[in-house]
Order: C-alpha cells, then sequence, then structure tokens
C-alpha cells in the first residue's frame, strides 16, 4: 500500500471519529457539511428515521451500495419500495442525513445484485452459547484465538478501516474509546480487554489496523484490533449474525457487539449500533465480580 492511499484512508476514519463528540439533535447544518446528489432505488420505506436506498455512485463519497439514510427534518414527499428517487445527502465529520426527496419513477426493477460475504453454514450464536474455534491475528500480528479469551472478559465489536459513514464504524471507534477510558480509570476492570474485528480483512491487514489504530488514537494494550483469513473473518462474523456485502472497495453491513465472559460463552450481545457506553460498561462490571 503506498504512503498516499494509506493516508487517505486515515484522514476518513480520524475526521470521523474526533468530530463524533460533537454531534447534536436537528438538521445537518455545520459550516463544514459537504452535500451530494444521491439517486437510487427505495428499498425499505422511512422506518425508525431511516430510509433504505439502494443508491448510484456518489460521486467523491462513495460508490453504489444499499444502506439506511437518517432522513432529517427537511424531507419532503411520501417515497414507497420501488420508488426510483433524487435526495439531497448532507455530510460532516459527525453525521449523515438525507432530505429533498424526489420520486423520479414509480416501480422502478433493482438492477444492481451484489454477492453476500460470509459464510452460510456457521451456527449463529446466542447468549450463553460457547465461541467456537477459531484462529485470527491482532494488529500486533499476534495470535488471536478462543483460548486468549478464557480467564478474561472480552468485549468484541466489528469494523473496518475504509468505513466512510459517520454512524457507523466511526461511531464505534468513538464508543469503543470511551469505555477504554473507563477500563483504564476503574480497576475492578483490570482483567478486561475490547477487540475490534474487521469486516474487510483483504485490505485490513495487520499493518493496516496498526496505522489505523494510532491514526485515531485508539492503541492500547487493552484494546486489539483484529483480522485474519478471508475464511476465518466470514466464519466468525457469520457467527455473530453480521450480514456482510462487497461493494467495490466499500462494504454494506450489519453490526453487533457482545461480551465474552472468562468461561468463553456470551454474556451479552446488542445487535445494529445502539448500545451505550453505560450499558457495556455494566455488564463488565457485572462479569468482572460475578463471572456471569
Amino acid at each position: 500500500m503506498t504512503t498516499k492511499r494509506l493516508t487517505a484512508v486515515l484522514l476518513v476514519a480520524v475526521a470521523a471519529t474526533a468530530a463524533f463528540a460533537r454531534a447534536r439533535r436537528g438538521p445537518v447544518d455545520d459550516a463544514s457539511v459537504r452535500t451530494f446528489q444521491v439517486t437510487g432505488v427505495v428499498v425499505a420505506p422511512l422506518a425508525d428515521g431511516r430510509v433504505t436506498v439502494a443508491h448510484d455512485d456518489i460521486a467523491g463519497y462513495m460508490p453504489a451500495m444499499t444502506m439506511a439514510f437518517p432522513v432529517g427534518p427537511g424531507a419532503s414527499g411520501a417515497v414507497n419500495a420501488g420508488d426510483r428517487v433524487r435526495f439531497r445527502l448532507s455530510v460532516t465529520a459527525e453525521r449523515s442525513q438525507a432530505d429533498r426527496f424526489d420520486v423520479i419513477a414509480h416501480g422502478a426493477a433493482l438492477t444492481r445484485a451484489v454477492p453476500s460475504g460470509g459464510a452460510t453454514s456457521v451456527r449463529r450464536l446466542k447468549m450463553g452459547d460457547a465461541l467456537p474455534a477459531f484462529s485470527l491475528v491482532t494488529h500486533r500480528d499476534r495470535p488471536f484465538t478462543a483460548a486468549d479469551l478464557r480467564g478474561r472478559t472480552t468485549a468484541v465489536t466489528f469494523v473496518f478501516s475504509r468505513c466512510p459513514v459517520p454512524e457507523f464504524c466511526p461511531a464505534t471507534v468513538k464508543r469503543f474509546k470511551d469505555v477504554r477510558r473507563r477500563l483504564e480509570s476503574d480497576r475492578s476492570l483490570d482483567n478486561v480487554r475490547l477487540a475490534s474485528v474487521t469486516l474487510d480483512p483483504a485490505f485490513d491487514t495487520p499493518a493496516v489496523l496498526a496505522e489505523y489504530a494510532r491514526g485515531v488514537g485508539a492503541d492500547s494494550d487493552r484494546w486489539e484490533f483484529v483480522t485474519g483469513a478471508p475464511e476465518a473473518i466470514a466464519d466468525f462474523t457469520a457467527a455473530f449474525s453480521i450480514h456482510v456485502e462487497r461493494n467495490g472497495p466499500f462494504l454494506d453491513h450489519t453490526l453487533a457487539t457482545a461480551v465474552i465472559g472468562p468461561d468463553g460463552r456470551i454474556v451479552q450481545i446488542w445487535r445494529g449500533n445502539s448500545w451505550k457506553v453505560d450499558e457495556l460498561v455494566e455488564v463488565l462490571r457485572r462479569v468482572a465480580k460475578t463471572g456471569a
């Protein structure tokens, strides 16, 4: 990888993560806002403040993919699944927002099909299950296996270094940084570690993840960034019901965060990215105290 390419990746991640702490409610009106005109086909209409669109290439921002866009108060017009739409996407380093929807055509067909990644034969884990055997590697080029989790409590989440969307990986990294600060100030949590597993092992080598960790200020002896062979990562993510689809250099993906107890069993799983720092730390404290 060239220095220029790696620097560009890190600039996106650092800017998104550092500025997320300044996030606020309401319209995106930051002076540094970038706006894009987006076209695509609605996959799922408005739900929980988001509309899911299989969008075309967004020049200067991201390639074509399917994602759920937060909809702002300035959104106009009802859209339905199958509608081909045009809308404005406003993005700052801290958040993104879609509004000013116009329906170009009704009942448009989706012509982009992206094969799903990940293994489909892996049993999906639930609370109380033991992690199956796995063999991955950390950003320090050290082995990371199920045996390494025994005897300690581990919070596991999923990210990838090229993720451009503020509400996804950068937000997760920022929250894990907050959790790490809590760990360092609470001696009862001395036996807790954090692990961020990449969804993009072909790009996120140990060297790339080491630079990423330093770039976002997350490098710590208690926080591992984890990669591995694509097949091994696919099995591991599938076990946590993570769905991954590749779109050029980027990924569409779901999210999950889990706490693994000292016995190697799942204590808690949060689907999506709605978990809070306080509730994760509360579970870590409970496990540190009771072991379950």
